[in-house]
Order: C-alpha cells, then sequence, then structure tokens
C-alpha cells in the first residue's frame, strides 16, 4: 500500500525557513551584572539639621525647654531674621527681642540676621555663651519654611556650635501657620477697617456741613 505524499506548497516552505532563520538569529538576553550600592558619607551637622523632619523635632525640643530647664543650666534664645541694609530695618528686630523679653521673662536674649548686617547668627550665639548658656535655641524671625529657613540658617548654625562644642544648638521653627497669627491679621484688619469708616463718617459730615 503506497502511502500519499504531502507536500507544501514553496509559499509555506519559504515561511518555514524565515521562522527557523529568524529563531536561531534572535539575540539571547545577556544576565544584568549587580552593581553594589555606593556608600554614603555620613551627614553633616548642617545636613543634619536639613533632614525632613529634624527642624519639627528640634522646635518640639525648644518648647519643652522653658520650664524643664536643668537647675543653675542657663538658656539662650537668639532672634533670627533676614537683615537688611537699612539701619532701621534692623532695629526693628532689636525692638521686637525688647518686647519678647519682656512678655517670656527670659533673660538671656540675642538678635542676628542672616546676611547683610551684624550681629551675624555666629556672634549671637558666641554672646549667650559668653553669658554662660549651655543650650541656644535658634527662633527664625520667618514667616514660611522656605530656603532661609531650611538650608542657610541651619548652616549658619552648624558653622557657630561648632565653635562650642560643649553648646547644643536648637533651632525652632518659623512663624508659620498660627492662630495667633490669624487673631494678629484680623487686628490688622479691623484696625483698618475702623479707620476707613471714620474717615468716611468725616467726609460725609464735611460735606453735609458745606451744603447747609
Amino acid at each position: 500500500m503506497v502511502k500519499a505524499l504531502t507536500r507544501c506548497s514553496p509559499a509555506a516552505q519559504s515561511r518555514q525557513q524565515q521562522a527557523t532563520l529568524a529563531c536561531h538569529a534572535a539575540p539571547q538576553p545577556r544576565p544584568q551584572r549587580q552593581h553594589p550600592k555606593p556608600l554614603l558619607p555620613p551627614p553633616t551637622a548642617a545636613a543634619a539639621l536639613r533632614r525632613p523632619g529634624s527642624l519639627r523635632r528640634r522646635c518640639c525640643a525648644a518648647a519643652a525647654v522653658n520650664g524643664s530647664a536643668a537647675a543653675g543650666e542657663t538658656v539662650g534664645v537668639v532672634i533670627v531674621d533676614h537683615g537688611s541694609r537699612k539701619a532701621e530695618s534692623n532695629d526693628t528686630l532689636f525692638e521686637f527681642a525688647a518686647l519678647y523679653r519682656r512678655v517670656t521673662g527670659r533673660p538671656l536674649v540675642e538678635v542676628a540676621h542672616m546676611e547683610l548686617a551684624e550681629p551675624t547668627i555666629e556672634q549671637a550665639v558666641a554672646r549667650c555663651v559668653a553669658a554662660g548658656a549651655s543650650r541656644v535655641i535658634v527662633a527664625p524671625y520667618f514667616l514660611s519654611r522656605g530656603r532661609h529657613v531650611q538650608h542657610d540658617i541651619p548652616d549658619l548654625v552648624a558653622a557657630a556650635a561648632a565653635a562650642h562644642p560643649g553648646v547644643e544648638c536648637v533651632i525652632a521653627e518659623p512663624i508659620g501657620i498660627d492662630s495667633l497669627m490669624a487673631q494678629l491679621i484680623e487686628n490688622r484688619v479691623a484696625a483698618a477697617e475702623a479707620a476707613a469708616a471714620g474717615r468716611a463718617e468725616a467726609a460725609a459730615a464735611a460735606a453735609t456741613a458745606a451744603a447747609q
């Protein structure tokens, strides 16, 4: 009995040959090398101050200082603003520091300008240390946590602290969003509103008098 032979058409044979060649020619994936992770250097003091959450933790520590300082321990406060080339602008910080000293009763309060004028942060910290401070709280007189609060001030505080190894320097949070600030703004708005109403009444009264 003769078996029937089935033959593929020339087109089918060509497709099979192309598939075979493509299979052999396909590049094989190379195993990926595992590169060891680089070792990072330990953070500097300024970098530690800039780590996320570090400023908030240090602020909590600063808030706990009042009333919890060890007996005989002197705590200094340095209030830092941006600084200006205009003397009258810088004098405003001295006026606020005097008010802060009267309101809080803290005996050791210094002022510092971040740049453009003296006293600098380094000078203010040195004055606190010279007065016997073993801990210095640096309070930024800034509204928000911008670049100056997150980078520039921590760098300057770290440099100042390096000159006094036995003294702890802590950075408080800036003024920020606070209900006290909201009330202060409302006081200013109410005062402006009352002044505007007074001027309007005075103008109306003057117009009535002129018409008579």
